[in-house]
């Protein structure tokens, strides 16, 4: 990567009348197998180039972006920058971080596996977690498997003279099952990313999960409307977990649209309910050293024994909001988590379906949610029947619904976390739900 040429476009911004800029590369490059009935459907090899230009003048700024490193040398390009952002909106605070406070010494944090995997032995994994899916009794057709190598290179420069870089690989594999039984038509998924090659499931594994949870789907009934206690899986704690991300977005808060915007420093939910924010996490898949405002990222807890501890917080709206930055910056005003993940109760996934007389067990939920204003919540469900501690039948074409202030007031958090794809949750008991069924 030629640094020369991006340091000279910093500068000659600013000789054209930049008072700041950010310059931001990302270099993706990797490949990708797909597989359809065990057949080849596709392979990519790719190598994406992205260069955002973020220029500011005064409390005024703009965003250009390209693909072609070249064309940040050419003075029409900068110009555009330049005219962009004197015609933009005057922001009422200051967006950039203060350059005392830039990250000055990064932290090392484990997230490069330089192992590079061919594109025959990608193929060969989709093939086989195929093959082994369908040889599964009841599965009757597969959505194909998809298989990647992929690695990307982080550079962050401001004409305060900050630069900082690191590079990332992820590593996936996943699988879409379908069963068939008397018209009935099943399908369920199961996936595996890590940054680490040895850190993968192994296609027997993935192909067993997917196959087997879509099996045990058939058959499913419906259930009459119902209040009952509801255990959320793990991958559906993960969606409960997204949701409530957007109500703790330092910009919603700002903005007056999060229904958690005056709840800084109360207790909100459960005691148990404990959700953190880390960037350091070695191999996690959302670690990284500084956040795209150039500052050095820390360990948030968000919500601390059901206190809201923290919103995630980038420069600008930690300044409209009085309250620090929690470097959760992911370029343009945007605010992202690093790897996060509600922590670990006491009670084991046995002891929490024990506990129920009648609920239900969701392992799958559809449609858009948490409204963020209001905290209600709905969603389409489907799962397993609970009777008397066990899981008996599968159901489906459910509604739950509630609101999430009251939904995490009472729940009961289990103590078999997983984080996958950067965000974490253990197994999740709710006190009482409306399901809508017949």
């Amino acid at each position: 990567m030629d640094m020369e040429i991006l340091w000279d476009a910093i500068k000659k911004a600013q000789n054209f009348g930049a008072d700041g800029v950010d310059l931001k590369l990302q270099k993706k490059n990797g490949i990708a197998v797909a597989t359809r009935m065990t057949k080849l459907e596709n392979i990519t090899q790719s190598e994406i180039l992205n260069i955002d230009m973020q220029v500011f003048i005064g409390k005024k700024s703009a965003n250009i972006i390209t693909n072609n490193l070249l064309e940040l040398q050419e003075d029409s390009f900068l110009e555009k920058a330049i005219f962009a952002a004197k015609n933009s909106p005057e922001e009422l605070v200051n967006s950039r971080a203060d350059a005392a406070k830039l990250c000055q010494n990064f932290k090392k944090i484990d997230i490069f596996d330089p192992t590079k995997v061919s594109g025959e032995c990608l193929l060969e994994k989709a093939v086989k977690c195929e093959a082994l899916a369908l040889q599964t009794k009841g599965i009757t057709n597969s959505g194909g498997a998809l298989l990647e190598n992929t690695f990307t290179q982080t550079i962050l420069m401001k004409s305060e003279g900050f630069l900082g870089k690191y590079e990332k690989s992820v590593n996936s594999i996943a699988i879409e099952t379908l069963a068939e039984k008397e018209g009935e038509l099943q399908q369920d998924y199961a996936y595996s990313n890590a940054i680490y090659v040895a850190d993968m499931k192994t296609p027997e594994q993935i192909a067993q999960e997917a196959a087997d949870m879509t099996v045990k789907k058939l058959g499913a009934r419906k259930i009459k409307s119902c209040r009952v206690p509801i255990l959320f899986h793990k991958r559906v704690g993960r969606t409960l977990l997204k949701n409530l991300l957007n109500a703790l977005n330092g910009s919603a808060v700002a903005k007056g649209t999060s229904f958690l915007k005056d709840k800084l420093s109360q207790r909100v939910f459960s005691e148990g309910l404990n959700v953190s924010d880390r960037y350091d996490l070695d191999r996690g898949l959302r670690s990284r050293p500084f956040d795209a405002d150039g500052l050095e990222c820390v360990n948030t807890k968000l919500i601390h024994s059901g206190v809201i501890n923290s919103f995630l917080l980038n420069t600008k709206y930690a300044n409209k909001l009085g309250l620090a930055s929690t470097a959760n910056s992911s370029g343009g005003n945007l605010i992202s988590p690093n790897e996060v993940f509600i922590e670990n109760g006491d009670i084991s996934f046995e002891d929490l379906l024990k506990n129920i007389k009648q609920g239900l067990f969701v392992v799958d939920v559809l449609g858009k949610g948490l409204n963020i204003i209001t905290g209600n919540y709905s969603q389409g469900a489907a799962g397993f029947w609970i009777e008397n501690g066990e899981i008996t039948y599968p159901v489906h074409e459910i509604t739950i619904a509630g609101n999430f202030v009251d939904m995490f007031s009472n729940c009961m958090i289990g103590a078999d976390l997983e984080i996958k794809s950067g965000f974490g949750a253990p197994t999740i008991l709710l006190e009482e739900m409306i399901a809508g069924g017949i």
